[in-house]
């Protein structure tokens, strides 16, 4: 059974949320506290697997708590709903904070929000998973120039010329970000020659999935075998996030979500990458079943593992400090039908997009079209199935476009 603690100081929102969601998910485990402090003694008691708390209480504020509630109950999913929009007041929950959702906000937002927050923690608890991932003792940290990153962009008064430095000192990640600046995502005629100017239009979510990639990639020392599906897995993860967010784009999805794909196109990848580093052997037999045998290689890693690249990769994002809608993404982009939603999102652009690119890969190694593995009945309920063709063309001139780089 699941529990839900909801905090806030109106009695008449709380009564309201009691009566609405008992009926709609009479399964889940209800709890409702007035403030911060009988918020954090009842989590004591109950610990709760997610938390929603109004952010202008009196006393503690929602900030504040959901800050405490991190440190005492880490597993916990912590989301803010409140109609207190000032931008320094949802900027303090964005570390203790998985979500914000603004008031008012319809039952459907909400319990959508809920229910994939508690997917995805079902997910990430799996003990397969955290047996793997525990395993491997590199996994401690993330990649050095990654950190440096992430601690420069702490001072909010950072500027480009320290990330700028900071990118020129590894030559991997300086030569992947000039390529991805001059791929199709952004349709310039100009060459962009300088990292300073790349830093400033791939931005700091896309900047900091590169360094990620590139530092693991780059920590590889396994057998020369593996070489080579790592380097085509790099570019692929590249150009899937180039094609999902030109996707987005044409299909006016958000700007909040267009500006995040081409950095979740490569962290949908991270769980390939450390498989491919640190159970070489192993992963050798998974390809070689995923060609003879033509399965899902998803399939066939959770098969040889007890969990797949999609969930080893947001397990050690969420553990990284990503944000957990980008964790999601990554955790299901094979598997989007598993979680609530009825409209186009971020995960449909990248579950397209990632089809889309091997099957044109394929084409292009074989001369053969393969069969599509798109889902077509779940485009049907996004209403979406008659957009197929243009997405396809759009990915043709992506991998049109990489070509021309690499020659």
């Amino acid at each position: 059974m699941s529990v839900i603690l909801f905090v806030d100081d109106d009695k008449n929102i709380l009564d309201g949320l009691r009566r609405r969601l008992r009926s709609v998910h009479p399964e889940w485990q209800l709890h409702f506290a007035h403030d911060a402090e009988s918020a954090l003694l009842k989590a004591d008691e109950i610990d709760p697997d997610v938390v929603i708390s109004d952010m202008r209480m009196p006393g503690t504020d929602g900030a504040a708590l959901l800050t405490i509630m991190q440190e005492k109950h880490p597993h916990s999913a912590r989301i803010i709903l409140s109609g207190f929009a000032e931008e320094e007041a949802i900027l303090r929950t964005v570390g203790p904070a998985h979500q914000y959702l603004a008031k008012p906000c319809e039952d459907k937002m909400l319990i959508e929000t809920i229910e994939n927050a508690l997917d995805l923690r079902h997910l990430l608890t799996n003990p397969d998973l955290r047996a793997l991932v525990g395993g491997i003792d590199a996994l401690a940290s993330p990649p050095t120039t990654y950190t440096n990153l992430v601690k420069a962009l702490e001072n909010p008064l950072v500027g480009n010329e320290q990330l700028t430095a900071i990118v020129e000192s590894d030559i991997a990640l300086t030569a992947e970000i000039l390529k991805l600046t001059n791929s199709a995502y952004f349709a310039i005629s100009q060459k962009i020659t300088t990292i300073s100017q790349a830093i400033r239009m791939i931005g700091i979510d896309t900047l900091k999935a590169l360094a990620l990639f590139v530092g693991l990639f780059r920590s590889f020392d396994g057998p020369k075998s593996a070489v080579t599906q790592m380097m085509q897995l790099c570019k692929r993860s590249q150009q899937l996030g180039v094609i999902a967010t030109l996707i987005a784009e044409q299909e006016d999805l958000p700007k909040e979500v267009v500006n995040v794909l081409a950095a979740v196109g490569m962290l949908s990848h991270i769980g390939s990458l450390i498989l491919y580093a640190y159970r070489a052997d192993e992963m050798a037999d998974v390809v070689k079943r995923v060609e003879t045998e033509d399965v899902p290689i998803y399939v066939a890693e959770r098969d040889q593992f007890g969990a797949a690249h999609p969930e080893i990769g947001a397990y050690l994002l969420g553990l990284w400090g990503f944000p957990s809608a980008m964790v999601q993404t990554v955790a299901y982009h094979h598997r989007p039908q598993k979680t609530p939603h009825a409209e186009m999102n971020a995960l449909t652009a990248i579950y397209v997009a990632q089809h889309l690119a091997r099957e044109i890969a394929i084409e292009q190694r074989t001369g053969t079209a393969p069969e599509s593995r798109i889902d077509l009945e779940y485009l049907d309920q996004l209403g979406k199935r008659d957009r197929l063709p243009v997405w396809l063309e759009t990915a043709r001139l992506v991998e049109q476009k990489y070509r021309e780089i690499d020659a």
